[in-house]
């Protein structure tokens, strides 16, 4: 008897062990993040203009493998000023670069992206404080680990105006 209910609780132990390090692992892979971290690149713009956030994209990954149809989903900004800061179009040309994934990883992906701005000259360094929900977003849609992407005020300081000093630092929030 005694060995029939250690077989059990070892049986269901390992059965509940396995269901979580299925949730533990990542459905889109170490290769990703890498690829993501190295193409998505501090936008000009937003170091010109001291602009640090915490940006969302969605894409899908088709069966093929490829990306297809990265957006911003948050925050979402005037198309004068997403033009002008450029996280958008960073984003964009960033993960259309990565390599086609394998058809295991076909689905709907919601991408945090932290621009972490450290302004040199007023000696800080900015972390996005703005956060959304899990439930904010669509159901079809997985959320991943965030990457970060970090820039400093001295980075083309030669496109500043007049002075070269950068201007204090500000989050991007909707407009």
């Amino acid at each position: 008897m005694k060995k029939m209910l250690i077989l059990t609780a070892l049986f269901i132990g390992l059965g509940f062990s396995n269901v979580y390090c299925q949730m533990l692992k990542d459905p889109i892979g170490p290769v990703f993040y890498a690829y993501a971290s190295k193409n998505i690149d501090y936008p000009i713009g937003a170091i010109r203009g001291s602009v640090y956030g915490r940006i969302y994209a969605a894409f899908e990954i088709n069966p093929n493998g490829e990306i297809k149809n990265v957006n911003v989903v948050y925050p979402l900004v005037g198309k004068k000023i997403s033009q002008k800061l450029g996280f958008e179009a960073e984003i964009v040309s960033g993960l259309s670069k990565i390599p086609n994934l394998t058809h295991v990883n076909a689905g709907k992906y919601i991408l945090p992206i932290a621009f972490v701005y450290k302004n040199i000259y007023y000696g800080e360094e900015n972390y996005p404080t703005n956060n959304v929900s899990e439930g904010f977003f669509s159901k079809d849609y997985q959320l991943l680990e965030e990457i970060k992407v970090t820039a400093r005020s001295d980075q083309y300081r030669s496109l500043r105006p007049f002075s070269g000093i950068p201007p204090m630092s500000r989050q991007i929030v909707e407009y």
